[in-house]
């Protein structure tokens, strides 16, 4: 009878412990994976009886120490034990559309939205899927999402690009007014405030709102390339400017920038940098430099080194020859730098031939002085 009795004792000891010792691996394996331990998490997971909880951990595992293909193997197998758990569906879903997937990424999502319609999460994903492959029709997906929920500030996104894209100004304008009242702070938003100002050619206000990212420390290349160029057109020369070297200093060789500040810099007067620019844009670009020799050619003009003027001024038209500003200066120089009257005014009366539809105030100018030249020649005559 006492042997009996100890050997239940025994046999209960043993039960509860092999109860603990599953329970405790159940724990430790999911402490194991919060703290982001995964590969010991993974091992504590393949010991649990548990097998549709533990198969699913495993793929969230794999999936966090970026072996996508064991974590898609492992959601696969989860699915073998549930083909109908939405949770790993999505999961699943998700990674299907990160490694490119985008087929099956799709085929998954339209199954959960046949599932619950009233997901607009599920139709954000049909349209990532669906863009991706460049299917005609994805944008009605982000729609969808959207109109089922307006604080969905990721499909925002989405429908604001769409609609810069395409030029339909005033459906960016009426999602970016719901994206900044779900969020004023939302710097894509703001963003894309800017580059719908800027697409209107509004620059003054496209520069007011690039400058609060600016103002947040968040600014990129492209932000200080479309902001300088936005004050500049508003004739904020200085800041125009300060934002140009700020990109400069992202892509220091680039000659846009260079060409832009050598703009800039003669006219605020600094003529040392505007050489400094010019001659560096001359430097970096095989396409057209017209703009840099012609800065190059006016500041010789300013300096009185008319013979330096005219030769930069040739080159600057041998190299765009409808440069009609460039023509202008040449004849300026001619007038400065010819003794002979007739030479002067065959400069002159070759811009009028050459750009007969010149900006109004030039041929003022040349009409005045071909004027005031011919009389001189007549007088001389006589």
């Amino acid at each position: 009878m006492n042997r009996l009795f100890i050997l239940g004792i025994l046999i209960m000891t043993t039960f509860k412990v092999g109860a603990q010792t599953s329970t405790l691996s159940l724990s430790d394996a999911d402490s194991l994976y919060r703290v982001g331990n995964y590969s010991k998490a993974i091992k504590a997971y393949e010991q649990i009886e548990n097998k549709a909880y533990a198969t699913i951990q495993i793929a969230k595992a794999y999936k966090a120490l970026g072996n996508s293909k064991k974590a898609l193997e492992n959601y696969e197998k989860s699915l073998q034990i549930d083909s109908l758990n939405t949770l790993v569906l999505y999961d699943y879903g998700k990674l299907l559309f990160a490694t490119s997937k985008y087929e099956n990424s799709l085929s998954i999502f339209e199954k959960l939205k046949a599932k619950d319609t009233l997901n607009p999460n599920f139709y954000y994903q049909i349209g990532l899927s669906k863009e991706a492959l460049q299917a005609g029709d994805y944008v009605t997906s982000y729609e969808m999402a959207f109109q089922l929920d307006p604080q969905h500030q990721k499909s925002i996104y989405k429908l604001i690009v769409y609609h810069l894209q395409q030029k339909n100004f005033e459906e960016v304008k009426s999602v970016i007014d719901v994206g900044l009242k779900n969020n004023p702070d939302d710097l894509k938003v703001i963003g894309y405030k800017a580059q719908y100002y800027y697409a209107l050619r509004k620059y003054g206000k496209a520069l007011f709102w690039f400058e609060k990212i600016i103002k947040r420390k968040k600014a990129t290349q492209f932000v200080y390339e479309k902001s300088a160029f936005a004050a500049y057109r508003v004739s904020k020369i200085l800041k125009a400017i300060e934002y140009y070297n700020e990109a400069l200093k992202r892509e220091p060789g680039n000659y846009f920038y260079h060409s832009q500040l050598a703009t800039l810099y003669y006219k605020d007067g600094v003529h040392e940098k505007a050489v400094y620019h010019a001659s560096q844009s001359i430097a970096a670009k095989m396409i057209d430099t017209s703009g840099d020799y012609y800065i190059l050619g006016l500041i010789a003009f300013d300096k009185k080194a008319h013979k330096t003027a005219m030769k930069y001024f040739k080159i600057a038209l041998k190299e765009n020859p409808d440069f009609e500003e460039a023509q202008f200066q040449m004849a300026l120089c001619a007038d400065n730098l010819y003794a002979d009257l007739k030479e002067k005014l065959k400069m002159y009366e070759r811009f009028l031939e050459k750009f007969p539809k010149a900006k109004l105030d030039m041929v003022k100018i040349v009409r005045t002085r071909i004027r005031e030249l011919k009389e001189e020649i007549h007088l001389k005559s006589e």
